[in-house]
């Protein structure tokens, strides 16, 4: 019951957070989930029952939720198109260190101190506090008011920014309103579904894989298997820094589709596992793993750049929600199938990887430098 709260706290937060903040805004929602984030996380230090833990962890995953909706679209609205890639992935590159920086202090805190896990979760509310200090002042998103009509705010903010509404990165998109309906509509449908896919096929396998890794070391028949999960934690992060150099020199479609092939062959090759030495499958999954993390920043790219203002952050938090059920199909259907048969797994996940390949291969756009007025307004193209 307690995990999950996890799932249902984020799909419901990202897609409801999402669309109330295209509704009243970014800043005031955006401050709100930290409130509700730090909150929760202090206090789960005093739970005594169940119920209250689910409770609030599903408060916590809201909170998540809704900045999966708002922090990387936020962060697009303000960064100029020539380097709007780099900056999105640096999220990633965060999310994933701050995913090894948490396994090893609950690691080394629990495996020490059994009772401890209390410590644990409130630590997770001191870099929140810390970022809704840093967040005081936060001005709001310039295209956020164009979008509303608000151009002399929009201006105003522009102008403490040294920026102007004459600079090309900043002309308003034509207004409409916030409907989920739009999401669907003509001309926008196409974007919907290739992000929700493409997130979908990447999260699949690497929940599957992240959160088990250990046992499917072990099944594999491999030794010191928590310090091989650690090693390959920091091969996504090394991934994900290589993905953030690209991602605005070669372009989102190459940065996608490569990474995706060599995914889908790296487990394919591990389908055969029972006929190869165990170095061969340390290495093929860290070249998984390295090509993850590579692809993986575009998940700070992609939907912040294919959905209009409008409707940014609800189609990034409808995103968000769709790929918390990748998540999920990973995280609780993959050890049933590990249970069962190792390299059917293997090839279920390669299975979703080759999946995710062969539609970024065919409906991948490209978007590197240009301007999301134009991104919004124009059909894109494979490049």
């Amino acid at each position: 019951m307690i995990s999950s709260s996890t799932l249902i706290g984020i799909f419901v937060g990202a897609f409801a957070f999402g669309w109330l903040t295209d509704r009243f805004g970014r800043r005031p929602l955006f401050v709100a989930d930290l409130i509700l984030f730090s909150g929760a996380a202090i206090l789960l230090f005093f739970v005594q029952e169940p119920w209250q833990m689910f409770a609030l962890g599903i408060a916590l995953r809201l909170a998540v939720g809704a900045d999966y909706a708002i922090g990387t679209p936020l962060l697009s609205e303000f960064s100029p198109r020539s380097a709007r890639g780099r900056l999105g992935s640096t999220l990633q590159i965060a999310w994933n260190v701050g995913y090894m920086v948490a396994f090893l202090i609950g690691f080394l805190i629990t495996s020490s101190h059994p009772d401890a896990w209390r410590w644990v979760l409130l630590s997770a509310a001191i870099p929140a506090i810390l970022c809704l200090i840093a967040r005081h002042g936060l001005p709001g998103s310039p295209r956020w008011l164009l979008s509303k009509g608000r151009v002399e705010e929009a201006a105003a903010v522009l102008d403490r920014l040294g920026w102007s509404l004459e600079s090309g990165d900043f002309h308003a998109e034509a207004g409409e309103r916030t409907r989920i309906s739009a999401l669907f509509a003509p001309g926008q449908l196409g974007r919907t579904v290739f992000v929700c896919v493409f997130w979908l096929c990447l999260v699949i396998p690497y929940f599957a894989i992240i959160f088990f890794q250990t046992a499917v070391y072990e099944a594999l028949g491999l030794s010191n298997a928590i310090l091989t999960a650690l090693l390959g934690t920091i091969v996504v992060v090394l991934g994900a820094t290589l993905g953030t150099f690209l991602v605005d020199r070669i372009g989102r479609r190459r940065l996608l589709i490569v990474p995706s092939w060599i995914m889908a062959v790296a487990l394919l090759i591990v389908i055969f596992e029972q006929t190869l030495p165990a170095p061969v499958i340390v290495v093929c999954f860290f070249a998984y793993l390295f090509s993850y993390g590579v692809a993986s920043v575009l998940c700070g790219v992609y939907p912040m750049e294919l959905f209009p203002t409008a409707v940014r952050t609800t189609g990034v938090g409808f995103a968000s929600s769709v790929s918390r059920i990748g998540s999920a199909i990973g995280t609780f259907v993959f050890p049933l199938v590990l249970d069962w048969n190792v390299p059917v797994a293997m090839a279920v996940m390669a299975a979703v990887c080759v999946t995710g390949a062969i539609v970024s291969q065919m409906f991948a756009p490209e978007t590197r430098g240009r301007s999301l007025t134009d991104v919004a307004s124009a059909d894109i193209g494979r490049g």
